[in-house]
């Protein structure tokens, strides 16, 4: 399931990268007096990475962003010190949700179309990966995996191929997809790899059932696990009867599987919960009676998790402290929600690897842009 030595040969983006300006504008929250910084600016699109994803290099120096400023999505950087910022792609399908910087945090790995490339965000070099439609022949529906293995070798992908759909890995030094696993239905997203054993994939369930009470548990699964050294695929994530679960991630470890946790019918209260690898010692972090808790990542370290709400125009991104339980508002980004992915209306914050800042992006400003707060 290789791709030819031709294709695995580093490809060097040739292109003359754009440079820009200092973009940073810093200003104060009017509700909290935390200051928060917009790194993107103009009438065009602009937003970070999903939430299970990492847009910030491991020194902090640089932010990676994707734009539609040119006409087509690309990614972007931006030096956080300066504001200077510059075009890192001429991709010519880019999955804008698909990139995220793995651990070693120099290259962004990203999707474009069959293909996965890696650019070195520094100075703009890039390489191709693996040209999926060479490793997997007669396959379409790419999707690659915005998580990685602990050593950042390894990421998840997904495909179609024969009327059937698969999950596999891909090894981002050899560029070979490995231990390919047959999923019944397909995936509903969230393709996830645990950092701390890379050879389980968990995804969401399809088709979604949670709401239906009158079925079995298994059938009610949020998430699916699939063990990619034994093939089995099987339930993993099941709320009790009223509830469902949306949302989740690894910590940085592997070591456990976090979500949210909401009331059914309706939303509230909603919690972010966790629970082991094995499934085991359920937790709850957080709940709120009223806050529409929507999307969370917890710190490299493990220390504190940030969140977002989604009440459309008003959404606080609040910060919880683990160990403790203090919680407190960072800002407001006060994105509109309603408008959905297609306008990139969704906060989705990130914390970087050093838990030193916070990225997110917001429409508020009738465009979506991206921010960062300084912790």
């Amino acid at each position: 399931m290789g791709i030819s030595r031709r294709s695995f040969i580093a490809a060097v983006n040739c292109f003359t990268p754009r440079l820009f300006g200092a973009a940073i504008l810093r200003e104060r929250d009017p509700r909290t007096g935390r200051e928060v910084w917009q790194v993107t600016e103009g009438d065009a699109m602009s937003h970070s990475c999903y939430f299970e994803a990492q847009p910030f290099t491991d020194d902090d120096r640089f932010l990676v962003y994707a734009s539609i400023r040119s006409g087509s999505w690309q990614l972007y950087s931006v030096e956080l010190a300066t504001g200077h910022t510059r075009q890192l792609t001429r991709a010519r399908q880019l999955a804008n949700m698909s990139f995220s910087i793995p651990p070693g945090g120099r290259e962004v790995i990203y999707l474009d179309g069959s293909q996965i490339w890696a650019t070195t965000v520094a100075t703009a070099e890039s390489r191709l990966v693996a040209d999926l439609s060479l490793a997997v022949p007669n396959a379409s529906g790419f999707s690659a995996g915005r998580t990685f293995s602990h050593d950042g070798r390894h990421t998840p992908v997904s495909y179609r191929l024969r009327g059937e759909h698969f999950i596999a890995r891909l090894d981002l030094r050899s560029g070979r997809l490995e231990g390919a696993v047959r999923v019944p239905g397909g995936t509903g997203g969230h393709l996830l790899m645990c950092p701390g054993a890379p050879w389980l994939l968990t995804f969401v369930r399809v088709p979604d059932e949670q709401n239906d009470m009158t079925l079995p548990m298994e059938r009610r699964a949020r998430t699916m696990i699939a063990d990619l050294r034994t093939g089995e695929v099987r339930p993993f994530l099941v709320m009790p009867y009223g509830w469902r679960a949306t949302h989740e991630y690894w910590d940085a470890s592997g070591d456990r599987f976090y979500f949210h946790k909401k009331k059914v019918p309706g939303w509230v209260p909603a919690s972010i919960c966790s629970m082991r690898r094995d499934g085991s010692d359920f937790r709850t972090h957080f709940t709120s009676e009223d806050l529409m808790l929507g999307h969370s990542m917890i710190s490299s370290d493990g220390r504190f998790i940030v969140s977002d709400v989604q009440k459309p125009c008003e959404n606080p991104l609040i910060y919880i402290d683990l160990p403790s339980g203090w919680r407190e508002i960072l800002c407001w980004p006060d994105s509109s929600v309603t408008a959905g992915h297609a306008r990139q209306a969704h906060v989705h914050p990130s914390i970087s690897r050093s838990g030193r800042y916070v990225a997110f992006t917001s429409d508020r400003t009738g465009v979506a842009q991206v921010y960062v707060v300084p912790l």
